[in-house]
């Protein structure tokens, strides 16, 4: 865990540059999104409503069976709501597309590829040139703290070092929204403080809307600019909180400092205390 906001993670973020750099992206929305899973009679999600702007990193928060998996797989376009819509910007989202890129709890990372291959095997489907590969792997590999290690190959790397190769990947690509499946849900402690880090100084610079889903009050807590706070039976949100401490991590203020903050503390166990005031999820129900 760093002891100042000068070293966040293994290195310093380098600058995203113009191939990755976009620009301002539409927005993500969801509204009055219900699903229901085949022999079910109650909702996996009810009436649930978001957005995800350029400027916005949404965390999902909740005990197991609220739907925070379901929401993920709809924004993403792996499930068909049974009502509601999601679009992008003015587009319909009626599948999985290139403009979401999804960050997966397991890496999903390609064992037979190196580290620089996996990065940019998005772009290598896309037909983008060798040498501008090469760029944007390099920056990539920079960006994300991992220089020297662009030939290794997925074996070689620690669990924290797969998750940086992951979200290089989503960055790499020309994803407008990056969507994160409890990313750190198997680093240790230390590890998961990094990464928390490095993702806020990544996406700030990149300049893409973001959401993830997690069972930790604290990350949800230290990352999100709204944290949407879930129920399970069914699933929904019961409550929308704003909190202020990853503009702080990014103005300069430690992360200990940050997470030892009374103010911190105090939003984490009233956070808690709804989890655990939350009503049992049904034997049946998805996460």
């Amino acid at each position: 865990m760093t002891a100042s906001h000068g070293a966040h993670g293994a290195a310093p973020a380098a600058e995203i540059s113009t191939a990755t750099a976009l620009g301002p992206g539409p927005t993500l929305t969801a509204r009055d999104i219900s699903v229901y899973y085949p022999g079910q009679t109650r909702a996996a999600l009810a009436a649930v409503r978001v957005d995800i702007g350029p400027q916005d990193l949404v965390v999902a928060l909740g005990p197991s069976g609220c739907g925070k998996t379901t929401l993920l797989n709809v924004l993403a376009g792996f499930i068909v709501p049974s009502q509601g819509s999601v679009t992008l910007g003015n587009v319909p989202v009626r599948g999985p597309g290139a403009d979401r890129a999804v960050v997966f709890q397991s890496n999903a990372l390609l064992p037979w590829l190196d580290v620089a291959e996996n990065i940019v095997f998005g772009l290598k489907l896309q037909g983008a040139a060798p040498q501008e590969q090469d760029a944007v792997a390099a920056h990539m590999i920079a960006l994300v703290g991992l220089a020297g290690w662009g030939r290794r190959r997925i074996w070689e790397l620690s669990g924290g070092m797969r998750q940086r190769v992951g979200l290089a990947r989503a960055l790499a690509s020309a994803s407008r929204v990056i969507l994160l499946d409890e990313p750190f849900s198997a680093l240790d402690p230390f590890t998961r403080e990094q990464m928390q880090e490095l993702l806020l100084d990544v996406w700030r610079q990149a300049g893409r809307g973001a959401f993830l889903i997690t069972h930790d009050v604290e990350e949800a807590l230290f990352l999100a600019t709204e944290v949407l706070l879930m129920s399970p039976a069914p699933g929904r949100i019961t409550e929308r909180v704003r909190p202020d401490f990853g503009a702080r991590y990014r103005a300069g203020e430690p992360t200990r400092s940050i997470k030892k903050d009374p103010a911190f503390i105090a939003m984490r166990e009233r956070l808690l205390e709804g989890i655990l005031r939350a009503p049992a999820p049904a034997a049946d129900t998805p996460a």
